[in-house]
């Protein structure tokens, strides 16, 4: 009987598995994220082509936000499982976390800069992330199901809290005598579409309301365009506008958006106890790029709009690499399975 003879020893089989092992998540980390920042990409090169113009991606913009995206997150809560949907130390953690987050960059960065109108542009970059268009579809691509119920729940409880934050900020730091009050955050909370969208399918959820077919289907069908209408829209609006002498803001703000931030929430989460895609969701939650609807409100409540605009090229840039390397290294040490 002949003895069987080991072609790789042990040192290098185990080299060779953790070589595998190590592609695997790679790839993975990869797959997640390269495939939605393609896309973002591609709508910035149309629109840098003259393929999109201005007017397309102020309609299209309005289209996501009022039409495709509520009609994506009803569909996504309406489809989901209710326990996945009432989890509240997770949104308390989001909410809590976001709010640290906020008052964290505020208090620090009004020690080192005192031109209001910057403070508040570079406060706001670095603290809120486009999580409808990007944080939602990136979620849900890492997390399939469990992502759902996660970005629902991160939509309702975090974006009204950036809502209120970034407008507190803004009127305190805008030079221009810009302010909004309770009653106008309210309703711009309560009129969102989004919320309204998420509360409505949690409430059909609650009462067992099903949709009629041709109801359903066409909602399904509109929420199909979401994710890459939104990416398209989202890589159109990107502008940049070249190098100032206060580019050095941007920066730090965008290394603080991207790197710092989701680095502090998924520590604390993994401190608190949240394990598996609760992490992922936290850093996704601090980890996407800067808002352009925070620009936006930059624009309208007089901060300074070149380090607002700056901040979110470079925060897109930079998240499209550390997000991939954050997904791979939790993967890695077996945050994410």
């Amino acid at each position: 009987m002949e003895a069987s003879i080991d072609i790789y020893p042990p040192f290098w089989h185990t080299v060779m598995l953790g070589g595998m092992q190590m592609l695997a998540n790679f790839l993975f980390s990869i797959n997640t994220v390269a495939p939605l920042f393609a896309v973002l990409f591609l709508g910035y090169a149309l629109k840098k082509t003259g393929f999109l113009n201005d007017n397309f991606v102020a309609v299209g913009n309005k289209v996501v936000f009022y039409v495709a995206l509520p009609a994506s997150l009803f569909m996504s809560v309406y489809t989901a499982e209710i326990n996945y949907m009432l989890d509240w130390s997770f949104a308390g953690f989001s909410v809590g976390a976001s709010l640290v987050g906020f008052f964290g960059i505020w208090g620090i960065s009004a020690i080192f800069i005192k031109n209001k109108p910057v403070l508040g542009a570079f406060a706001g970059g670095a603290f809120r992330g486009n999580y409808a268009f990007l944080g939602m579809p990136l979620l849900i691509n890492l997390a399939g199901e469990a992502g759902v119920a996660r970005a629902a729940i991160t939509i309702a409880f975090v974006i009204p809290v950036y809502n209120v934050c970034t407008v507190l900020l803004l009127s305190a730091c805008s030079d221009t005598g810009k302010r909004a009050g309770p009653k106008t955050i309210l309703i711009a909370i309560v009129k969102n579409p989004l919320i309204i969208a998420i509360v409505t399918a949690f409430g059909m959820q609650l009462l067992n309301i099903r949709l009629p077919f041709v109801i359903g289907e066409t909602v399904g069908y509109t929420a199909n365009m979401a994710t890459a209408m939104a990416l398209i829209c989202l890589g159109a609006g990107m502008s940049f506008q070249g190098f100032d002498s206060k580019f050095k803001y941007a920066l730090v703000a965008s290394f603080i958006k991207v790197v710092v931030l989701p680095i502090i929430f998924v520590a604390a989460g993994y401190l608190l106890g949240f394990t598996g895609y609760d992490l992922a969701a936290f850093l996704i939650l601090g980890g996407i790029p800067s808002a352009i609807a925070g620009y936006a409100m930059v624009v309208q409540m007089g901060g300074d709009t070149y380090i607002a605009g700056t901040i979110v090229v470079l925060s897109t840039l930079f998240s499209a690499f550390t997000l991939t390397v954050f997904i791979y290294i939790m993967r890695a040490v077996g945050m994410l399975r």
